[in-house]
């Protein structure tokens, strides 16, 4: 198997220009596209994570409003035994991890 072959550079007009193969050319073309998709991938999760957050951000403002009266008939709609502290944790734990959050590699 040949040795792939390095990029030359030239001065023209002096600036230092790099002349590529088009072996090269094609897998720096290849590289570009798998960086537009991770991109793309990572600014969808954050769009998600976003919404989420905001979803939960609003089922806490929706149960912290319940009058301390309307937080029995309340709880006798969960199951037996919940309470709201639990559905409010029960519904952090199904959201995804922040990034921050999960160990890296």
């Amino acid at each position: 198997m040949p040795k792939p072959a390095k990029p030359r550079t030239i001065t023209l007009n002096g600036v230092d220009v790099v002349v590529l193969t088009p072996e090269q050319h094609a897998g720096l073309a290849s590289a570009r596209r798998q960086l537009g998709g991770a991109q793309a991938q990572v600014a969808r999760m954050k769009l998600d994570l976003h919404r989420k957050s905001q979803l939960l951000g609003e089922a806490e403002r929706i149960l912290a409003s319940i009058p301390a009266d309307g937080i029995g008939h309340l709880d006798c709609q969960l199951d037996p035994g919940r309470t709201l502290p639990q559905l409010i944790a029960d519904i952090r734990a199904a959201l995804p991890r922040t990034p921050d959050a999960q160990a890296r590699p």
